[in-house]
């Protein structure tokens, strides 16, 4: 009995220790597994940290900048509230005024500070300089005219291109019905466009070009833009002077030169007068191409929109001078995007309503 219960004794110590070692061979990798298990825990917790981190780095960095150009800003503000000095001369179309002189500075003055006391009129203007002026300029510059005759048109509208005066002077450039079809625009029923942008900025750059063949002198080819030539032919003829600063003249004319040269003094220096923008703040420059088609019948203004993938609203925009929702036979000037060009022209070619008679 004892052999036999010794002997089983022995059996089940052996198999025991067959199965203990079997249970190690089967669990022995366990404590590794768990190790490289918390390894790459520990990694994936590091790096995760490291990326929030990193992100939180990210994040401060922006937040530190953006006040700084806060505070910025505000070193801006606060030093031109304690401004007290005007400058003692300031030039517009390389023709230089001395603020010195009696009476120069408060005809100055007047315009300069009640401009600066709108802030927020003068930051809609530099937004919208921006984002008219790469086209502005670049007509300036083909046709050879002082850059500062921006300025002008800044002051006639406000770079409003559907802004009409009580005088129904309308778009950007202000034109009346008589000097606009004088300058080429064509106005009518379906079209006016003193509210093309593009077609107004020529028309009124000619004018002023040919004002001042007129009179020899930018500030009186301005003032003549602003009253009229025949207005300023007689104050010269009367008044014995062909130097605008010494005509007596209507007051918003006289007026008028002063304004242009306060919105260039604030507005190409306005990091000076605490107008500091970031990109974000800015608006989308305008960057548009001039097409002539020609309606071969009754076209609806929405079907010449799509051919550039636009709303009516988007193209309407562009093309303010179009007056109906449909356009009968005849020739027009549209403006589209520049993106939009290969694609509108293409679809043109295409169309049953239309042909493309010139593209830029």
């Amino acid at each position: 009995m004892r052999a036999v219960r010794g002997s089983r004794q022995g059996r089940d110590r052996s198999e025991f220790g067959v199965r203990r070692k079997s249970f190690k061979k089967t669990l022995w990798p366990l404590p590794f597994a768990l190790c490289v298990l918390i390894f790459f825990s520990f990694n994936h917790a590091v790096v995760e940290a490291q990326v929030n981190n990193s992100k939180k780095t990210v994040s401060l960095e922006k937040k530190v900048a953006d006040l700084e150009q806060e505070v910025a800003i505000l070193k801006a503000i606060v030093n031109f509230n304690h401004l007290t000095v005007v400058p003692d001369s300031l030039s517009l179309c390389d023709k230089k005024i001395s603020l010195t002189k009696d009476g120069m500075r408060e005809r100055f003055e007047r315009e300069y500070f009640q401009l600066l006391e709108n802030r927020g009129l003068i930051t809609i203007l530099v937004k919208r300089y921006l984002k008219y002026a790469g086209f502005i300029n670049a007509d300036i510059q083909k046709m050879a005219l002082p850059p500062d005759l921006i300025y002008l048109v800044i002051t006639e509208s406000y770079l409003n291109p559907r802004a009409v005066s009580q005088a129904q002077a309308g778009g950007l450039w202000q034109f009346i019905k008589e000097t606009g079809k004088r300058e080429g625009l064509s106005i009518n029923d379906c079209v006016d466009e003193r509210y093309n942008i593009k077609r107004a900025t020529r028309a009124g750059l000619t004018h002023l070009k040919r004002l001042h063949g007129e009179f020899g002198d930018w500030f009186i080819a301005m003032a003549a833009y602003n009253a009229g030539a025949s207005r300023l032919k007689e104050a010269i003829e009367n008044q014995d002077t062909r130097d605008f600063l010494d005509l007596y003249l209507p007051e918003e004319t006289e007026r008028y030169i002063f304004r242009i040269l306060a919105i260039k003094e604030i507005i190409s220096n306005r990091e000076k007068y605490g107008f500091l923008l970031t990109e974000k703040e800015l608006y989308s420059p305008i960057m548009i191409t001039e097409i002539t088609l020609e309606a071969i019948r009754e076209v609806p203004v929405l079907a010449i929109a799509k051919y550039a993938d636009l709303s009516y609203k988007s193209f309407r925009d562009l093309n303010i001078h179009l007056r109906k929702y449909r356009l009968p036979k005849g020739i027009y000037n549209v403006n589209i995007p520049y993106e939009k060009r290969d694609t509108f022209v293409k679809r043109i070619k295409e169309s049953p309503y239309v042909t493309l008679v010139q593209t830029e």
